[in-house]
């Protein structure tokens, strides 16, 4: 019997603490977090689009894509098993799959190891890994008229293009390092 009543104490505890819990209105900080954070469509590894895509928030394409991209305000990242035929136009770019056209990103593109690409890469930075594969044109000119027409968008809503730093730390980049 008084084993009982110890088992009941924690439960009468923890129900009367589940009831505080939920009968309380998420906090503002938890709404915003939710509200300003974007999250990420993935175009799944079996999947196969043919149209334009027009994003609003972070784009993973793991399948087939035929047709122009548009995420100027995030990231797009092409899985390994990736395929993309046509422009695509995003903030950042990560390339490890197969493209055929035209990459314009507003900061940075990254052509990673494996990759394929086969068109122009307009980007202020560019990082094109050993061991993937490039052919097509290259423009880096941050004040570009290809980079200002495709983001006049962008400007125009009150934004700028960012002045461009190659050497400033991007998160999900590896270091450079000199091989031995």
């Amino acid at each position: 019997m008084f084993h009982k009543a110890k088992q009941r104490q924690p439960e009468a505890t923890a129900t009367s603490a589940v009831a505080t819990d939920t009968s309380r209105p998420p906090s503002p900080r938890q709404e915003m977090s939710s509200v300003t954070r974007p999250g990420v469509s993935v175009v799944g590894s079996h999947t196969r689009v043919q149209g334009d895509i027009d994003a609003d928030e972070d784009l993973t394409v793991e399948g087939y894509v035929k047709g122009t991209i548009t995420c100027k305000q995030n990231t797009v990242t092409l899985g390994t098993s990736g395929q993309i035929i046509g422009d695509v136009y995003a903030h950042t770019l990560h390339v490890s799959g197969e493209v055929e056209g035209n990459l314009v990103a507003s900061h940075r593109a990254t052509i990673h190891k494996g990759a394929n690409v086969k068109g122009t890469i307009v980007a202020p930075c560019l990082v094109l890994e050993d061991g993937s594969a490039f052919h097509g044109s290259i423009d880096m000119d941050p004040d570009s008229d290809a980079l200002k027409s495709a983001f006049s968008g962008i400007a125009d809503s009150g934004q700028t293009l960012a002045s461009f730093d190659c050497d400033d730390s991007d998160s999900d980049a590896p270091d450079a390092t000199p091989a031995p």
